[in-house]
């Protein structure tokens, strides 16, 4: 009995590998950036990027879902050749990216001195302040470059966007060392070096991309008929792409600011328990972003299927690549079990013995959940490919906010367990979420064969 369908399995490597190269060198920004500062600054420089980070990310993911709502629509409109729908959705993507960027840097700036009062170590603070001031402006050069790859990648062009990561991942990995030394003429920045490097190498991506998708058969014609004229805009796609947008963004935002609080729950024992936490996380995010090819595949390819009102198929690819990621995810987390006392050296200065011990716990924790971590991303993406995207985040909700925080804020902080608890938390929450959703596609899918 074959455990995947080899055309099935197939098409999704297509699509699924240039997406994972992309989220490889997304990720990898934050991970050589958290290995260049751990190594050139040490834990306290890693602590602050560590809690900077998990304030950015929890404001950013919200727009990141936002984008989410460009592919699903895409991808039914291109499995029915409707190219002026696909130039509506892209024109007002790209309005709808743009604004939620803007008020979300606004946010941010605004927010940047409360840290003064939450309670987090004092001496990693004014960094962590410096950091998140820069990263803010990064999030509107991003939201473009998110709005061109949505729309590639809902037309099935995914290479364009690997090309462009790729790029500007070793233009940041350059800028990082650069700007945290202060070589070349430039003045030594510390952590404020390793912000800034982020943001123009955001810039340049933004900018790479549009000049691929330029030059590209598949999306030229869309980047010529791009317009901003007010007389092309509508009141009913606005509210559709809304509707599609904002519960998406909830499904990631509380995934995120689960970890974001945890972040905040491992400060309140110490910031050794931060840095460990953030190695830990470092790597489970790296797996988690390859995963996401995995989930951009499903709703492609979902998407198509829901397009053409083949529900059978459209079931059937789904479970297929439900089977892909846990496989694949297995596989990480015998890698995470085996390499936890060598992982955690890259990422801080040899002297941190008490971070790199936790951190070496907490990678045992990880691989455990890597299996519930592939499973939810990619249940979500193939929800998303269906357009069911409500109830989802209902249950990312209850499984994050209702179970793992409080669970994690009393192992850590009542239990005095640290971030080791914390991490237990966090394991049972995707556990949780991975179920629910595998369970809400089954349901879904087999209620549409029923009623075809």
């Amino acid at each position: 009995m074959k455990i995947l369908n080899a055309t099935y399995t197939k098409r999704t490597l297509q699509l699924a590998i240039p997406v994972m190269l992309t989220q490889l060198g997304q990720v990898s920004v934050n991970l050589f950036d958290t290995i260049i500062v751990g190594n050139l600054l040490g834990s306290d420089a890693l602590a602050s990027v560590s809690l900077g980070n998990a304030i950015f990310f929890s404001v950013f993911v919200f727009a990141l879902g936002m984008s989410f709502a460009i592919p699903p629509l895409i991808s039914e409109a291109h499995a029915q050749n409707n190219h002026k729908e696909i130039n509506k959705v892209f024109r007002h993507g790209f309005v709808i990216n743009l604004v939620v960027g803007i008020i979300l840097m606004g946010l941010l700036l605004l927010a940047t001195p409360l840290l003064y009062h939450m309670d987090q170590p004092a001496k990693i603070i004014p960094d962590t302040i410096v950091f998140l001031e820069i990263m803010a402006y990064s999030i509107i050069p991003f939201m473009m470059f998110q709005t061109l790859r949505e729309t590639s990648e809902g037309l099935s062009y995914t290479i364009g966007v690997t090309k462009a990561t790729i790029v500007a991942n070793i233009l940041n990995i350059a800028l990082n060392y650069i700007f945290i030394k202060g070589l070349f003429g430039f003045p030594a920045m510390g952590v404020k070096g390793s912000a800034l490097a982020t943001l123009v190498s955001r810039i340049f991506m933004m900018i790479f991309l549009y000049f691929v998708l330029k030059h590209e058969e598949r999306t030229s014609r869309y980047i010529k008929d791009f317009s901003l004229k007010i007389k092309l805009f509508s009141k009913d796609l606005f509210q559709k792409m809304i509707k599609l947008g904002i519960p998406t963004a909830m499904q990631m935002f509380f995934e995120v600011t689960a970890f974001a609080a945890a972040a905040f729950i491992c400060g309140l024992i110490s910031a050794h328990d931060i840095a460990s936490h953030q190695i830990a996380l470092s790597m489970a995010s790296f797996t988690f972003n390859l995963c996401i090819g995995f989930s951009v595949a499903s709703t492609v390819m979902i998407g198509n299927r829901l397009g053409e009102q083949n529900f059978v198929e459209l079931r059937n690819q789904g479970i297929n690549n439900l089977k892909i990621v846990f496989i694949f995810m297995m596989c990480c987390g015998i890698i995470f079990i085996l390499g936890r006392n060598i992982f955690p050296v890259f990422f801080t200065q040899k002297e941190d013995i008490e971070v790199i011990l936790l951190a070496s716990k907490l990678l045992v924790i990880a691989a455990l959940f890597q299996l519930s971590d592939g499973v939810q991303v990619v249940a979500l993406g193939c929800l998303r490919g269906i357009q069911d995207v409500k109830i989802p985040s209902i249950l990312t909700f209850i499984a994050y906010w209702v179970i793992t925080i409080p669970l994690g804020y009393f192992l850590c902080y009542t239990m005095k367990m640290g971030a080791f608890g914390m991490w237990i938390a966090l394991g049972l929450g995707l556990s949780i979420s991975a179920v629910l959703l595998v369970i809400r596609f089954l349901r879904l899918s087999a209620r549409k064969i029923k009623a075809q």
